[in-house]
């Protein structure tokens, strides 16, 4: 497409315009735009700034530098009052304290974003400081979100800034949440300061439903009743009853589990405890813990298993939760990323998961043992014809038929697959797999996949081919263009393909 031409909008009329009406078209210069559509461009600049963790300056940064372009922008950055909700702390230098109080003023009445984010230096402990933070806390009531991602030290400033040296302050006549809904503290090293997560307790947070604490290994630092979304870091043998502390909980992501699966079950421990509403689960780098033999969860939708390469992963405890949950029927999504597991284990889990919609497999480098191997690849190939569906159940090579016949998962709606591709990779057999549950083209390519008899649900494939480091830079394999044309010239479905070459380049093709 030449740089003259325009894509319509989505939802826009593509009738082309008489060539009469051409000449009266006025062209909108950014003199002419009303305020509230300027401002909104400059939120969306805005919230692509504070999306970003990565930015070395403060999110207050971005809308100070867009008033300073035009007086027309001053004028309309200062009459959006929601631009000036984001207050971003990272130093909490004397220019930041002079920022945060301009945001207090400017932001009127609009509900606050607080981000702390100080780095290796702490907060420091100076008048101009102290006045900071009580000033921010001072309008708690306008907090909608707060994040704290400081040194052990800061925490400990906070207080101090707060409370004084008062060692048993009356926290819960002090501070008042009316509108907190997202919660997130990570502190290094891990602070056990729990007076600090006083402040935030039950009664004064009533809308508070996202809670991140990745730092807390032992304890929960309250009960929160109302909690929906919950972000740890560890779970260990020790770990508390979730469902009395958190009943509500529909999604919750785990960094870590430890402790032996054959470890004796602590006295004050139940043995499962069960979480009716949990929706999704994640988890990350699991050991070999009492993690599954310890939950039930009936209402299980959504299942993300990443980053456990460090040990084979326990798929046998994962069935038996889902058998015990009786949550296999309601599974949409699987999500299986840089794991030690083999092309068995998947098939294995598959089989109780019959209503899938989205399946997600990254390969692993760390393993010896490819996982997309043709067995996997012929198993969750749709069968075209009652012919099919017996040669594939019958053949020696795969498992049980009984397990077999489950694999088929035929309402899969979204695939992606990230492979690790060498020439000896069976392209043929993954092309087979794809088309077979692809939404078929209305055209005639009979010629190409001429057993094809109705069309597949499968409506979107995202495919990740990583390459040999020994392959020569921005080229790719011609054999994984012509797989991935082939399969668009037959297929209807949304397919994206991207190669990379170690960390060093991307290409979409």
């Amino acid at each position: 497409m030449s740089s003259s031409e325009i894509l319509p909008l989505e939802g826009v009329s593509r009738v082309p315009l008489d060539l009469e009406e051409r000449p009266n078209i006025r062209t909108c210069g950014i003199g002419d735009l009303p305020v509230e559509i300027l401002g909104h461009i400059f939120s969306m600049i805005h919230s692509q700034t504070i999306s970003s963790s990565m930015t070395n300056f403060t999110t207050s940064d971005t809308v100070l530098r867009l008033s300073h372009v035009h007086p027309l922008w001053r004028e309309t950055c200062i009459s959006v009052s929601s631009l000036w909700s984001h207050i971003h702390i990272i130093r909490a230098s004397s220019d930041e304290v002079k920022r945060t109080e301009m945001f207090l003023e400017r932001s009127g009445t609009s509900l606050l974003t607080i981000e702390f984010r100080a780095r290796a230096n702490t907060i420091p402990y100076t008048p101009e400081a102290n006045r900071m933070i009580q000033k921010l806390f001072a309008a708690c009531e306008r907090w909608k979100g707060a994040s704290f991602s400081v040194q052990a030290q800061s925490i400990e400033q906070i207080m101090i800034a707060l409370f004084g040296e008062n060692k048993t302050p009356q926290l819960e006549q002090k501070f008042y949440f009316p509108f907190l809904e997202t919660l997130s503290f990570t502190s290094r090293p891990e602070s056990q300061n729990r007076r600090f997560f006083d402040i935030f307790q039950q009664k004064s947070t009533p809308r508070l439903h996202n809670l991140v604490i990745p730092n807390y290994t032992t304890f929960l630092p309250f009960a929160f009743g109302q909690i929906t979304d919950l972000t740890l870091s560890k779970m260990n043998k020790d770990f508390p009853d979730l469902s009395v502390l958190c009943p509500h909980l529909v999604r919750l992501k785990i960094g870590q589990t430890f402790g032996e699966s054959n470890e004796p079950t602590p006295a004050h421990a139940a043995t499962t405890f069960e979480l009716p509403k949990l929706e999704t689960m994640i988890v990350s780098c699991s050991g070999p813990g009492r993690l599954w033999s310890m939950l039930t969860l009936p209402s299980l939708r959504n299942l993300a298993l990443e980053a456990i390469t460090f040990m084979p992963l326990e798929h046998v405890a994962i069935l038996n939760m889902l058998r015990r949950s009786g949550c296999g029927l309601g599974l949409r999504r699987l999500t299986l990323a840089y794991m030690d597991i083999t092309d068995v284990d998947v098939m294995s889990m598959l089989s109780l998961m019959p209503q899938l919609e989205e399946f997600v497999l990254h390969e692993t480098l760390l393993r010896q043992q490819k996982i997309l191997t043709p067995r996997l690849l012929m198993v969750l190939k749709l069968p075209n014809t009652h012919q099919d569906l017996a040669t594939t159940v019958n053949d020696s090579t795969f498992v049980s038929p009984a397990v077999t016949r489950a694999h088929f998962i035929p309402n899969l709606a979204y695939i992606e697959l990230q492979v690790y591709y060498f020439p000896t990779f069976g392209l043929d057999l993954l092309f087979d797999m794809l088309s077979s549950r692809a939404v078929i083209s209305s055209g005639d390519h009979s010629s190409l996949y001429s057993t094809r008899q109705a069309s597949g649900t499968l409506k979107q494939i995202v495919l990740r081919f990583v390459l040999d480091e020994v392959n020569p830079p921005f080229q790719i394999p011609l054999e994984l263009e012509n797989m991935v044309n082939r399969l668009r010239l037959v297929s209807t479905s949304h397919i994206q393909s991207i190669v990379q070459c170690g960390q060093e380049w991307k290409k979409e093709f």
